[in-house]
């Protein structure tokens, strides 16, 4: 079991702390086990130093995929023309073009 790091005042450096356990630890299994030791940690210092460590070694940030919109979603920061022009860009680049122009032909069509 890693021992908790001491600075030249006695604290425990926490970041150290946090970088010795394992990175497959869910992030509030680190704070239980902490806490077990008596030291205080919140979530955001454990994701800030493990980030902080990735960032150092090199490695590429985890981002999850997004899921995908639904046709009737809009966005609520597309109120005006351009960020509507924005979302019907972005749009018609996920559905492609062909299926966009089909789309836009039938809505032309029940007109």
């Amino acid at each position: 079991m890693p021992r908790a790091e001491k600075t030249a005042s006695g604290r425990i450096n926490k970041s150290a702390w946090i970088r010795s356990q394992p990175a497959s630890m869910a992030a509030k299994d680190v704070l239980l086990k902490a806490k077990k030791e008596g030291i205080s940690l919140s979530l955001a210092q454990v994701y800030t130093a493990r980030s902080t460590a990735n960032k150092a070694a090199g490695k590429p940030s985890i981002t999850r995929p997004r899921a995908p919109l639904s046709i009737h979603e809009r966005p609520a920061a597309s109120s005006s023309i351009a960020g509507l022009q924005t979302e019907f860009q972005r749009l018609v680049m996920r559905l492609g073009t062909e299926h966009s122009q089909r789309l836009l032909n039938s809505l032309g069509a029940s007109a």
